[in-house]
């Protein structure tokens, strides 16, 4: 048995150029353009990196072109051994919903040593925030849903983040009050 260490970034890369040849820079701006780090705790030089290692590994094959006055780029494709790795990395993931770290708990787990009026205004802070990034998100979520015709993956990841921020909204009210 074959143990296959899970890596998001590698199953995006590798989804990405499922039907598609790109460059590294096309790759990164289009995950920027979706605002991937938003929900996935990747980062651009990760994105880099990894691209590379892929080719290394012989999952991606790449060729150096050159268009006009440009210079040279890499175009990565995919290839028959990176087929077979993102199909592996598809099915590990879809059996491991992995954890999720909030990283307001460090502050929450604290919240206690404080004295109390700054507790009240910390508390405050964080239930605004809540509040914002909630009607921000629905905001976004609802533009989405009126204007994509069949939304696809994408529309479903941002109705998870649109209930998780409710919730959160939600939840945010009632540790303000457990505190006042």
């Amino acid at each position: 048995m074959v143990v296959i260490k899970l890596s998001s970034i590698n199953l995006i890369i590798l989804g990405y150029l499922q039907h598609k040849e790109k460059s590294a820079y096309e790759m990164v701006k289009d995950f920027d353009k979706w605002n991937l780090t938003k929900w996935l705790k990747i980062s651009n030089p990760s994105i880099y990196k990894n691209i590379i290692k892929l080719c290394d590994n012989g999952y991606l094959n790449s060729r150096i072109v050159k268009e006009g006055e440009m210079p040279e780029k890499t175009l990565y494709s995919m290839n028959e051994k990176g087929n077979a790795y993102f199909n592996e990395l598809m099915e590990e993931s879809s059996k491991n919903i992995g954890n999720v770290y909030l990283e307001f708990n460090a502050f929450l787990v604290n919240i206690e040593n404080l004295p109390k009026e700054k507790r009240r205004e910390y508390l405050e802070n964080f239930k605004n925030k809540a509040e914002e990034r909630s009607a921000f998100v629905e905001s976004v979520y609802n533009y989405e849903k009126q204007h994509t015709e069949k939304p696809g993956s994408e529309f479903l990841i941002m109705d998870l983040y649109n209930e998780f921020y409710h919730i959160l909204q939600k939840w945010s009210e009632k540790v303000f009050d457990h505190y006042n």
